[in-house]
């Protein structure tokens, strides 16, 4: 008896539905870090060891999920890593102690990065199946996702509902949703194992490159986006909050016509003109002379960056190679986001360290030379094959 291939728009729709719940799932634990941290009364030395939890698990993850999605596709990857993500998500709400935080954090965030690589390679094998860009759009529907889970726990903090209530439902959505969703999805054949060349390894280390870059600004902008217009321009409390709600915004605008947009340019044309428009939105957030100026320069940065992500991942599996020896797409998608997984990790405190010495406003110096960088590394992302 032979099951029936879920038919590519379905799985489009499938896909759509996991990116989102993502975003959801991430967002309501972001959300309620303060809460955690008052119930186990975590110092601010307690809470790195918990953030450096999440960023230790995110990159061991990284390698199961490549090796897995390799091995039994990115259907079967995303299905197992789901069933770990989202009740990992209520264990780590009900941990006792800061060691059982930390590792249940740890095994979250790993089971993230196995969903991450499944549904990005679902991504590459429905462009291939659809015959056009699809992976912009999928990753607005995360950035969809990240806005309702950020408004969900609000509300749930300012209505002073349980914890473990809060994101026990989150995680019942995640499984109730998210299993469904699994099954729609492609069935790729496995990816036979194939020698990995020089030539390959490079390739990736040049979109690994851009992306590292994309993530620094990513994270940057989203880290210090709020304080920027709070100690640097006087804004106001709400208007500082705003600032985070006006990038992520603009993260989801951004990606929506990327896919579009990726049907009338080349993906380096694409990738330089984001750069350089990156560039000048954080130099205008530097410049600026009043907040408001600030806040478009920061809403510009979030527009610019939006499509780099889902450009460069989706250019993972072209990467250059010699004599006809890729690496499956799996594998290259883990490699590119390993590496550029040191852009979000180093970029932040970067900005940091150096605002210690010459102003917040100055620092950002870094956001305009990272996107300066990926405009000059675009011609390492390889056209569409």
């Amino acid at each position: 008896m032979t099951v029936e291939q879920p038919t590519a728009g379905r799985a489009v729709a499938a896909t759509r539905v996991l990116f989102l719940l993502t975003g959801l799932l991430a967002a309501s634990w972001a959300g309620r870090v303060p809460a955690v941290q008052e119930r186990l009364g975590l110092s601010p030395g307690g809470l790195a060891v918990a953030v450096l939890a999440v960023e230790g698990g995110a990159l061991l993850g990284l390698p199961l999920g490549s090796a897995l999605v390799t091995r039994r596709g990115s259907r079967a990857g995303a299905a197992l890593g789901l069933a770990g993500y989202a009740p990992l998500l209520s264990v780590a709400a009900a941990a006792p102690s800061l060691p059982w935080l930390a590792a249940a954090l740890a095994g979250w965030a790993a089971a993230n990065s196995v969903v991450d690589v499944a549904l990005n390679a679902q991504g590459v094998a429905l462009e291939r199946q659809c015959r056009r860009p699809v992976l912009s759009g999928l990753h607005a529907a995360q950035g969809v996702g990240l806005l309702a889970g950020a408004l969900g726990a609000t509300a749930a903090a300012a209505a002073d509902v349980p914890l473990g209530v809060h994101l026990g439902a989150a995680t019942a959505a995640g499984l109730v949703a998210g299993g469904p969703a699994t099954r729609l999805l492609l069935r790729e054949l496995p990816a036979p194992a194939r020698p990995r060349s020089a030539g390959s390894r490079r390739g990736l280390l040049g979109l690994g490159a851009v992306a590292s870059c994309a993530f620094l600004v990513d994270a940057s902008a989203t880290q210090w986006v709020a304080v920027h217009l709070r100690a640097d321009h006087g804004a106001g409390p709400g208007l500082a909050a705003a600032g985070l709600l006006a990038v992520t915004a603009a993260l989801v605008v951004g990606r929506l016509p990327g896919d579009r947009l990726l049907l009338r340019c080349r993906r380096a044309a694409v990738v330089r003109g984001c750069g350089l428009a990156v560039a000048a939105g954080a130099g205008l957030a530097a410049l600026a002379p009043t907040a408001g100026w600030a806040l478009a320069g920061w809403a510009l940065v979030g527009l610019a960056v939006a499509p780099l992500a889902p450009v460069v991942l989706g250019a993972a599996p072209d990467a250059p190679h010699r004599g006809g020896a890729g690496i499956p797409a799996p594998a290259a998608i883990a490699t590119v986001t390993t590496v550029g997984y040191l852009g979000s990790a180093t970029g932040p405190p970067a900005v940091g360290v150096l605002a210690e010495g010459v102003g917040l406003s100055a620092a950002l110096v870094l956001v305009v030379l990272a996107g300066l960088a990926a405009a000059v590394l675009a011609g390492t992302v390889p056209a569409r094959r």
